[in-house]
Order: C-alpha cells, then sequence, then structure tokens
C-alpha cells in the first residue's frame, strides 16, 4: 500500500463508497416496501418470530392441573340490529335501529355507505387494491348519532394512504350470493360470497393485474345485465350469465375491449324487467334501450344531443 500512487488509493476509497451507496440504497427501497406494503410487514414479522422462536424456544417445564378453572368465557352480546354510518373521509361509528331512523335524513346526507347490520356480524370492506379487510360490528365505536366517528384505518389494517374503500357489504348478507368483480382495465368475474368467510382480518378479494384496479365490487341479487361505461364514453351491455363464476385468486377475463389509453370508468347492474336511466354528459340515458350484445366487444359511443 505505501508503494502505491496516490490516485489508486482515492480510486479504492471511491469503489468502496459507491458500494456503500448501492448498499443503502437497496435498503431503503427494501424498507419502504416493507412500511408501504401489509404483505411485505408480515413477512417480515413472521420471520423475526420464527428467529426468536428458534433461539429461545424449549420444552415447558411447569404442567397445568386446573386448567378448567382458569378459562374465562366471553360474555355473549345481546343480538340486536345496528346501522353503520361511514362518510366519505372512512370515519365510521355505529347506531342502534331507532337512532338511525330519527336521524336518517342527516344520516343519508352525511354518509357515503350505510350498512343495516347486526352487532354480531363482521363487515366486508372491498379496495381497490384488491383485498377485502373483515371487521367485528363491535369494534366499530356505538353510542349517539353526534358521537365521534373513527377512522377505518383505526380499526383494522386498512390503510387510507395506499388503497381506497370501494364497496361495504355486512359478511352473512355476502357468503349466500355472488359478487360481480369488475376492474378500470375492463376484467370482470363472478365469485360466490362463501369465499370471503374467513379468519384472518385482511385477506385478497382478487387479483389484479399491473397497473389495474378495482373498479366495483356489485352483489349480483336479481341483477341479470350489466353496462359497462368507459372514460370514452364507450357502453356496452351484456348478460351476466356470459360473467364465469371464477376463484377469488383469479384475475378474470374480457369485460369489454378497451380502445388505447381509454379505461372503464363506471358499472350498472341491470334487471332487465326493470327501466334504469342515469346521467351521462348532462343528459338522461335509458340503460334499457342500449343493445344487448356479447361479453368482451367494443361497445358503441352515445351521442348525447
Amino acid at each position: 500500500i505505501l508503494e502505491m500512487r496516490l490516485y489508486k488509493l482515492i480510486g479504492l476509497e471511491l469503489d468502496a463508497l459507491m458500494k456503500d451507496h448501492d448498499e443503502t440504497l437497496k435498503h431503503i427501497a427494501e424498507y419502504q416496501d416493507i412500511l408501504e406494503n401489509h404483505d411485505s410487514m408480515s413477512r417480515v414479522i413472521v420471520t423475526e418470530l420464527d428467529k426468536i422462536k428458534k433461539s429461545y424456544s424449549r420444552p415447558r417445564r411447569t404442567s397445568i392441573e386446573n386448567a378448567k378453572e382458569v378459562v374465562l368465557e366471553e360474555k355473549k352480546l345481546e343480538e340486536m340490529p345496528i346501522t353503520l354510518l361511514v362518510d366519505r373521509f372512512g370515519y365510521a361509528r355505529t347506531v342502534d335501529q331507532p337512532t338511525f331512523e330519527r336521524n336518517q335524513e342527516a344520516a343519508v346526507s352525511e354518509s357515503k355507505y350505510i350498512i343495516s347490520c347486526m352487532n354480531t356480524d363482521r363487515i366486508a370492506v372491498f379496495t381497490d387494491i384488491g383485498k377485502v379487510h373483515l371487521i367485528k360490528a363491535t369494534d366499530f365505536p356505538f353510542g349517539r348519532f353526534r358521537d365521534k366517528a373513527v377512522p377505518i384505518d383505526n380499526i383494522c389494517n386498512f390503510d387510507s394512504a395506499s388503497e381506497r374503500i370501494i364497496q361495504i357489504f355486512p359478511l352473512p348478507a355476502i357468503t349466500a350470493s355472488k359478487l360481480l368483480f369488475v376492474t378500470s382495465a375492463g376484467m370482470v368475474k363472478q365469485v360466490d360470497g362463501s369465499q370471503f368467510d374467513a379468519s384472518k382480518r385482511t385477506i385478497a378479494a382478487t387479483k389484479l393485474a399491473e397497473g389495474d384496479i378495482v373498479l366495483d365490487v356489485i352483489d349480483i341479487g336479481t341483477y341479470n345485465q350489466v353496462v359497462l361505461q368507459t372514460e370514452g364514453g364507450i357502453f356496452l351491455k351484456f348478460p351476466l350469465v356470459s360473467v364465469p363464476e371464477m376463484k377469488k385468486t383469479a384475475v378474470g377475463v374480457k369485460g369489454i375491449t378497451l380502445a388505447r389509453d381509454d379505461r372503464v370508468e363506471a358499472v350498472y347492474p341491470l334487471d332487465s324487467a326493470l327501466p334504469r336511466t342515469i346521467i351521462y354528459n348532462e343528459k338522461e340515458v335509458a340503460l334499457g334501450k342500449l343493445k344487448l350484445t356479447g361479453r368482451g366487444g367494443k361497445g358503441t359511443k352515445i351521442r348525447v344531443k
């Protein structure tokens, strides 16, 4: 080293600094992924817990002889109907049915989601990144109509910074039904609601292609047709029977062939026996009068005079 020229020593130091810099950038990317991605955070927690278990686990040195005496049973709730109110900012609370009925006008004007359920139910919150958060109704604050609500972020794994609420259902209402998933890229599928009855607090609701998001989740019920509307003003109506039932982990099938740079903007489920009118470009459009075609078509552009 003493015989090396000074510029060579400087070169060695620069190489070391560049390696440190690249390693630091790599660590920053990993840490950001852990902080922003719930699945990555869960993997780190599981890995760390496995290490602790491996390091400190040992056979039990004591025996429990009076286990039955120390088991405490959770007091059962008296079942009653309640109403879940969620505003456009994601703040939620529950009230009893008489309270809701007395304040119905104010509740409707102030709430984005109004869900009637039982206090023993679980609530399924579907988001645009393809997740569903399962929350006990008792986890929401319960009280008077003007009592303070809390962000849904505070009571489950939902993160308002990285995902947006698409639909909210009481879990018992959808387990015996089928749900229609529609994405902004025009992918569609039907999923049996019983697939979302899970013990975990957060599960995958659907698989998404890169850059795609869930546009809507619809309880099919008595609907037999669906209309997809794109940002470019293209409408396509097709029967729901042409949408296959698939697993929640599937991407789905093509509902509409989109033009370049076009995306699905709205979804309208229809009962062919009932009329339905929407406002498009400040004009009324009777969806029942649209031509019924096959799934996967290009659709037609509505000309509104």
